[in-house]
């Protein structure tokens, strides 16, 4: 009975690669089950523990030096995003919390939470007067997150978020005669840059507004799309100026 209902929740869709599909899967049974009593914080860095190959984690995809590049454990910033939103949703104090370097796709832009052992943690406290059972697992390519216990505020929380500014991404062509002739090559994707502020809005069970309160300020990097070009390219790129210098076109 303490655990009748279900506070907040929030499920993501899973991209990316079967290895990610893999971390996301370990992250949510390491999650799962977890029973916080009230006052309780719950960490998710001690929750999970080191992310390593030995605790069933595997390279994939990860933010690491403005650069995306395979790390064990890549990808489980969407368990602790999705336990993110779900904990916002049930109206619970945050303790740690930061955004990622660049926007993600599986929330929306200021309600994502990112990770790193022993540097970033996502941290919130049961202020509820009872005890909360985080319910975690995968379905298909789906994360779901749901927080179960006993509904004593009825309250409903909406999260506005406003976009405050945005610093557009360039593009620039880099040779490399490892490049094929006639072909280019992505190296690095891009990123628009934002700055995002996300109010709490709180509503009784009549719809009434009970509380409007800022829950973060996030800012976003931007980063540029760098392609690759074999040299011999240049003129039909048109990386040749006037004096037939071959340089970067910045786009």
């Amino acid at each position: 009975m303490l655990f009748a209902d279900i506070l907040g929740e929030c499920s993501t869709n899973i991209g990316g690669t079967e290895y990610r599909l893999n971390n996301v899967q370990v992250a949510a049974k390491a999650m799962d089950g977890t029973i916080l009593m009230p006052g309780e914080v719950f960490s998710y860095n001690d929750t999970l523990g080191p992310r390593t190959t030995a605790n069933g984690y595997l390279p994939a995809p990860a933010y690491i030096g403005g650069k995306t590049v395979d790390d064990v454990g890549g990808g489980i910033c969407q368990n602790s995003s999705t336990l993110y939103l779900a904990v916002l949703r049930a109206n619970l104090e945050i303790v740690e919390r930061t955004n990622h370097m660049y926007t993600v796709g599986y929330v929306p832009d200021g309600l994502d939470a990112t990770v790193a052992y022993n540097a970033l943690d996502f941290k919130f406290r049961n202020s509820t007067p009872n005890p909360i059972r985080i319910e975690a697992k995968v379905s298909g390519r789906t994360m779901i997150v749901k927080l179960h216990g006993t509904d004593t505020e009825n309250v409903t929380v909406k999260l506005e978020t406003k976009t405050l500014a945005t610093t557009p991404y360039q593009v620039t062509y880099k040779p490399d005669s490892t490049v094929a002739v006639g072909k280019t090559v992505v190296d690095t994707t891009a990123y628009t840059g934002r700055k995002v502020q996300v109010f709490r809005c709180v509503y009784d069970s009549q719809n009434n507004l009970i509380s409007r309160a800022q829950e973060s300020m996030n800012n976003y990097r931007h980063r540029d799309k760098v392609i690759l070009y074999n040299p011999a390219d240049a003129v039909r790129l048109g990386l040749v100026d006037e004096n037939g210098k071959v340089h970067s076109t910045v786009q």
